[in-house]
Formats: C-alpha cells, sequence, structure tokens
C-alpha cells in the first residue's frame, strides 16, 4: 500500500514540471543532492554462553536466636492488673506465682462456700456414720444366724460328743460324792451333838458339887478350905461353860449339815441335767422346729442387712455435691486471675505494670527457659512459605560468628501453616534446631539462613537476564552468526543467579540478552 502511494506521487509530480516548462519557457534549476546523514550505531545487547554447571533452588531468610521453652503468659479475662511479682530478667521455678487481677470480693465468697462445704460434708459424715454402724450391726446379727443355722445343720464333732459324754460322767460322780459327803458330815455332827450332850449331865453334876460346898464356905475366908474349894467352884464353872458350849456348837453343825445336804444334792443334780442334755442335743441332732427358727432368723438378719445398705440421705448428698461445686467454680474463677510460672526459667519481657487494665488473651509475662535454645524464622516470602516442610536442612550463618557455617533443620512450622483452626496467639514462625559448638550464642543475636530446595550437578544454565518471558512462555533469543532467532526453551530451578535449561538450547550457544 505504501509502494503505491509512492508511485502516485512521483508521477503527479513529473507532470506538473513539464506542465511548467511548457507554460513558462524559463530555465529549470536543478536542485542538488542532500548530503546524507550517518546511521547511529544500535546499542548493542549483551549475549550470554549456554554453560553447564551447578544450579541450586535456594531460600535466603533472616532468623534470630530464641529460647527453646519460651511461653507468652496471659490472663484469660478482662480486668486490672492487681500486683506483679516479677520483673524482666528475674528467674522464676516451675508453679511460681507471677501475676494477679484484682479480685474484688471473690475471696470472701470462696470463704463463705468453703465453710458451708464443711457444715454440709459434717451433717453427711454424721448421717454416714450412722449409717454404718446400722450396717454393721445388722452384718454381725447375720453372721450370728448364720452361725447359729450352720451349728444345728452340721452333725457334731466326735471330739464335741466325747467332751459332752465325760462331762456327762463327771456329773454323775459328782452327785454320788456330794450324796456321800453331805451324809457323812451329817452323820460326823450328829454324833459329836450326841457325845457333846452326854458330856453334860457329868459337868453339871459335877458343877453342882462344887456349888454347894463353896456356898457353905464362901462368907468364912478364914477357913482352911476357903482357897481349895474356890478354886475347885470356878474350874468347875469354867468346865460346865465349855461343855455348854460345846452342846451349842455340835446342834450348829448338825443343823448346818442338815441344811446343807439338800441344796448341795439339788446343784449336783442340775449340773447332771445340764451335763445330759448337752449330751443328748449333740447326739439326737436339731428338732425341726429349731431349724426352721434358724433359717428365719438368718432371712430377717439378711432383710435387714439390706434395708441398712439403702438407708441413705440424698438430699445431704446433693448439698455437699451443689458446695463442692460452688468452691470449684470460685477457685477457678480466682485461678484464671492469677499467671504462674509453667517452668523453671526467667523473665524474658513484662509488658504491663500493676493498676493497668488488663486485655484477655494478650501477653503480659514472657517467661523463658534459655538453657536450650533454636533459631526463629518469621520473615518468609508467600511463593517460599509453602515450600519449606519439616525435616529440612538448613545452613546458618550467626551474626556473632561470621564466617562459620552450621548445620540446622526445620523442626516446627508456623501454626498458620499446620492448622486451619483460628488461635488465639498463632505461631507464625519457622522452628530450627541447630548445634553451634564454640560460640557463645544469646538470645536475639540475628543469623542469616540457606534453605536448600534443590542442586543439580551438571545441568545447562543461563542467567536471568538471557530468559524472556511473554503471555506465560518462556523464550530466548539465539545468535547464529549475524542472524538471531526466537528460541522456546523449558526450564527446571530458578534462582536469582541461575536459570536451569531443560529443553530447546545446548552447551555453547549464545543467547543475546535483554
Amino acid at each position: 500500500m505504501k509502494h503505491q502511494s509512492f508511485l502516485s506521487c512521483t508521477a503527479l509530480f513529473v507532470l506538473a514540471l513539464a506542465l511548467l516548462t511548457a507554460c513558462g519557457g524559463a530555465t529549470v534549476q536543478t536542485v542538488p543532492t542532500p548530503t546524507p546523514r550517518p546511521i547511529q550505531n544500535v546499542l548493542e545487547k549483551p549475549t550470554y554462553t549456554v554453560q553447564r554447571g551447578v544450579v541450586v533452588d535456594e531460600i535466603k531468610v533472616s532468623g534470630f536466636v530464641a529460647a527453646t521453652k519460651q511461653v507468652e503468659l496471659s490472663f484469660t479475662q478482662n480486668g486490672f492488673l492487681k500486683v506483679l511479682y516479677v520483673d524482666r530478667n528475674d528467674p522464676v521455678t516451675k508453679g511460681q506465682l507471677l501475676a494477679e487481677l484484682e479480685m474484688g470480693d471473690l475471696p470472701n465468697q470462696l470463704r463463705q462456700a468453703e465453710v458451708a462445704l464443711e457444715q454440709a460434708q459434717l451433717v453427711l459424715n454424721r448421717s454416714k456414720a450412722q449409717r454404718d454402724a446400722a450396717i454393721r450391726r445388722a452384718e454381725l446379727d447375720l453372721e450370728e444366724a448364720q452361725a447359729q443355722l450352720r451349728r444345728l445343720q452340721e452333725p457334731p464333732e466326735p471330739l464335741d460328743v466325747a467332751r459332752a459324754q465325760a462331762n456327762l460322767a463327771q456329773a454323775q460322780a459328782n452327785l454320788e460324792q456330794v450324796r456321800t459327803n453331805a451324809s457323812a458330815e451329817k452323820t460326823r455332827a450328829e454324833m459329836a451333838l450326841a457325845q457333846a450332850s452326854n458330856a453334860l449331865p457329868a459337868i453339871q453334876t459335877a458343877y453342882l458339887r462344887a456349888l454347894t460346898e463353896w456356898n457353905d464356905v464362901k462368907d468364912k475366908p478364914q477357913d482352911w478350905r476357903y482357897n481349895a474349894v474356890k478354886e475347885a467352884f470356878e474350874r468347875a464353872e469354867a468346865e460346865l461353860r465349855n461343855a455348854e458350849m460345846a452342846v451349842r456348837q455340835a446342834q450348829l453343825a448338825y443343823d448346818q449339815a442338815r441344811q446343807n445336804e439338800g441344796p448341795s444334792i439339788a446343784r449336783a443334780e442340775a449340773l447332771l441335767a445340764e451335763a445330759q442334755a448337752a449330751y443328748d442335743a449333740l447326739t439326737r441332732g436339731p428338732k425341726p422346729e429349731d431349724l426352721a427358727r434358724a433359717r428365719r432368723n438368718v432371712e430377717r438378719a439378711q432383710i435387714a442387712v439390706e434395708e441398712a445398705k439403702q438407708i441413705g440421705d440424698s438430699e445431704l448428698e446433693g448439698r455437699v455435691a451443689a458446695a463442692q461445686l460452688e468452691v470449684e467454680r470460685l477457685k477457678t474463677q480466682m485461678e484464671a486471675m492469677r499467671l504462674y510460672a509453667p517452668f523453671n526459667g526467667k523473665v524474658a519481657a513484662v509488658g504491663n505494670k500493676p493498676g493497668d487494665q488488663i486485655t484477655a488473651y494478650r501477653a503480659v509475662i514472657t517467661v523463658m527457659d534459655d538453657t536450650e535454645k533454636e533459631l526463629l524464622v518469621e520473615n518468609v516470602a508467600s511463593q517460599d512459605a509453602s515450600r519449606i516442610g519439616l525435616g529440612q536442612q538448613v545452613q546458618i550463618t550467626f551474626s556473632r560468628a561470621s564466617g562459620k557455617v552450621f548445620d540446622g533443620v526445620v523442626t516446627k512450622l508456623p501454626t498458620t501453616l499446620t492448622s486451619s483452626a483460628a488461635t488465639i496467639n498463632p505461631d507464625r514462625a519457622y522452628h530450627i534446631d541447630f548445634q553451634a559448638p564454640g560460640v557463645d550464642l544469646e538470645v536475639g543475636d540475628l543469623a542469616q539462613v540457606v534453605i536448600t530446595l534443590k542442586r543439580v550437578e551438571d545441568a545447562l544454565w543461563l542467567p536471568p537476564q538471557a530468559v524472556r518471558a511473554f503471555e506465560g512462555r518462556r523464550f530466548v533469543v539465539v545468535k547464529e552468526g549475524d542472524r538471531q532467532r526466537r528460541q522456546d526453551v523449558r526450564v527446571g530451578i530458578v534462582s536469582l543467579e541461575r536459570i536451569e535449561i531443560l529443553e530447546g538450547v545446548k552447551e555453547g550457544d549464545i543467547v543475546v540478552g535483554q
């Protein structure tokens, strides 16, 4: 189209020139030829040669040293900070109280609830003690009834029969002995009474004779017989008293022997009857009515035990349970207003002071145990985040030990990558375990981390400036002498310094950069 327009313009120019010459007859001046301008040199673009070498897919990030055990402590409810017991860098022990919120009337409510619980428990304990005593009494009655039934049902032991037989024989012998002894004793007493009674008349006669003689001389002390008669009278009087006393004692002994004879024999006969009954009970067996009575006693005792066990006070138990729940509720509410050290360590940070208003789940105190350390990496590009996994090996260079490279391994991923559930305090860091012998690291030290994702030896590669992209395709401009041509390529690893070429070019090709 442009070529046709140029020819039309040329023809018109020639025609106009001829008309001017014919009409005017003037001399035509020759137009000088213009001097051509020099063509400016186009800037030459850099070229690159396709080479073979090592291509590494790696991620370079920054991190910092942190304690392996580090916890941000926060309250689970809003409030005002009452007491702060620690300051930054203070050592703490597991379970140590670190801070408290204002509790208001809760301590008083807890004391009242504990008193109410104690009272309810005392009442319930008394009720249970009475119930236990009733159960024990019923159980003892049952054991006794069962033992009685067993005794009736079981045959007698030969030893028991022999013992009962021996007791019966002994009771019979005892009765005979008692009868014999009682009769002999009465006979002896009767003979002693007769002997004393027979001796008394003679002694009485002698006494009367001595009395007569004494009456004759007792008023005549000058009589030569006075003393002899007096002595004879006094002696006869004493003998009479003794004889009368002997008769009385013999009579008493005889009466006692007669009285003892009946009861002694009766007691011996009762013992014999008891021994006979015991022997008969062993040898003839229980009576049917006795067995039936014993079985009824056992059944009644069993019913009594069951009734005693069923006795309870559900109302008292309910009161104790309600009081216990109230105490636990208040304690839980108060414990939620306290912060405790979760382990031995020290305070890494304190974010509030007494009197501050506290927001639930916002960190107040950070506690750490820096005896073991790890590396935390937080700022990772979004396109790299999904490429880092657990167990991945890394190389670390610490600012405190520049020039030295240490190995590490990824031990934990951010919670945003491992859990779909929302968390109050999400962990956004990658945790890296490492060993750095000979380097005294402190919490907060900076480090550079290189994460090697893939390494290919003897790969074709070009720098990123040599590879172009357009509408989702990658290509290069290959220079062949004075000619250039576009060539699509398939790439592998893409890093900041090298791009792995899988297809499209060969080693030694010259590629024009952008």
